[in-house]
């Protein structure tokens, strides 16, 4: 059959449980949405909230593939700039917008986590406004320093943060299934406009991924990769220090699977040619940015998590003879 719309009961149920164990946040299975990817999740949000023709507030740079399910559900994007410590709250303000997207435990692309004092602040500006947060916590079991933060929804009182979940980077994106968590008051009108909507995940895998969670091998599958990748970035984080030194800047190096180099005085472009003449892909931050011009050319960004550690080593080490 095509099964429950809002996805497969057990496996909301275990996500429940592990959203509050991990990332403390607290839910009822039943406000608990299984999708096909976070992009299907956030097209079900804008037809769920009516956001055609609403202002949306997004990161600026932010993650392009959500950004792009928002201006083809036809809402306007009021770009807000990234500050050191994250969204710079004073143009979330001007913005006029009543709904923002945000990924505060690992900003995508630039690695900053968005800290406590200003999460309670964002939180105070969705309550003043009636409006909503849509949180992505995308790759938040995988942070190599300092002490875990909650998530943002773990800090809602008031039940306006959407949260946002997958499997695509703890497990696979190949299975397609992501999740997300809806405000108490939002259920109803799920049940009411798009209850009529199939299930879009697989039923088969979603059955899987709950007998993989609810004996603890997820949980131990997130410990092991954790280690893994741990391992990988210190690998990287030390290769950078060793091959390229003070000629290049690490931003985001705290968590994820990803960090992003700033070599001053260079370009993206001459940069990725000169790095894939050698046999080492990296890449530009440029679709990143709402408007392209607006972008730090100098940046580059480097993914290590399906590279084994000698990998790591010998391309860096490629990267050195490349570009110096």
């Amino acid at each position: 059959m095509y099964g429950d719309p809002f996805g497969d009961w057990h496996l909301r149920q275990e996500l429940s449980h592990y959203l509050l164990q991990s990332r403390g946040v607290s839910c009822r299975p039943e406000q608990v949405v299984i999708t096909a990817g976070t992009q299907h999740a956030v097209s079900l949000l804008c037809q769920l909230l009516s956001l055609h023709g609403s202002t949306v507030a997004f990161e600026d740079p932010g993650y392009n593939g959500v950004r792009s399910v928002f201006i083809n559900q036809g809402c306007r994007i009021a770009p807000i700039p990234i500050e050191a410590d994250g969204l710079s709250l004073s143009r979330l303000h001007e913005s006029h917008a009543n709904i923002v997207y945000v990924t505060p435990s690992h900003q995508l692309p630039c690695g900053m986590i968005l800290p406590v004092h200003k999460r309670s602040l964002l939180l105070e500006w969705a309550y003043e406004h009636e409006g909503y947060i849509v949180e992505d916590d995308y790759d938040s079991e995988f942070r190599y320093q300092g002490q875990p933060i909650p998530a943002l929804k773990a800090l809602d009182q008031n039940e306006k943060v959407i949260y946002l979940g997958t499997f695509s980077k703890s497990f696979l994106p190949s299975i397609r299934v992501s999740y997300m968590v809806l405000p108490g008051e939002l259920v109803p009108l799920y049940q009411q406009k798009l209850a009529n909507y199939n299930q879009a995940a697989s039923q088969l895998i979603q059955r899987a991924l709950y007998t993989f969670m609810k004996d603890g091998d997820f949980q131990r599958h997130i410990r092991r990769m954790k280690k893994v990748y741990q391992s990988k970035h210190h690998t990287l984080l030390k290769s950078v220090k060793t091959y390229l030194g003070d000629r290049v800047t690490v931003i985001g190096e705290k968590s994820g699977l990803h960090v992003l180099l700033n070599v001053p005085g260079r370009e993206d472009h001459e940069l990725i040619e000169k790095a894939m003449a050698c046999g080492v892909k990296v890449y530009s931050t440029k679709t990143f940015w709402y408007n392209p011009k607006n972008q730090c050319s100098s940046f580059i960004m480097l993914g290590f998590g399906k590279l084994s550690e000698e990998a790591i080593k010998k391309g860096i080490r490629r990267l050195q003879q490349a570009w110096f």
